[in-house]
């Protein structure tokens, strides 16, 4: 009963991990495209201000450019750092899963 309980652990874990290994991938896929694309945001916008353009690339008002490019690169970060935080709850619960198997196989 008790290698049972400790493959019950196991498998549920892995579980665990496998989903949040796909949100951590999608999370950093984010980070991977929003952070290029807030900066190119940014620095478009920042020309359109600079030379009092109306219209650069897009039909977007260069304030509506600039700030927009600099919270797609914070929200970005934050994904990127909720990611980062998913990774480190992963291992700790690995920690405590082993633990609790540990003390399954002994007794």
């Amino acid at each position: 009963m008790a290698k049972f309980k400790v493959f019950l652990n196991y498998a549920g874990y892995w579980l665990l991990f496998a989903v949040l290994f796909a949100v951590m991938f999608v999370l950093f896929v984010v980070v991977a495209v929003g952070i290029p694309f807030g900066v190119m945001l940014l620095i478009f916008g920042a020309a359109a201000l600079l030379f009092n353009e109306d219209l650069i690339i897009t039909e977007l008002a260069p304030p509506f450019m600039l700030f927009g490019g600099l919270s797609l690169i914070f929200l970005s970060a934050a994904f990127g750092l909720l990611a980062v935080k998913l990774g480190y709850f992963v291992s700790r619960r690995f920690l405590v899963i082993k633990r609790r198997c540990d003390r399954l196989r002994d007794w």
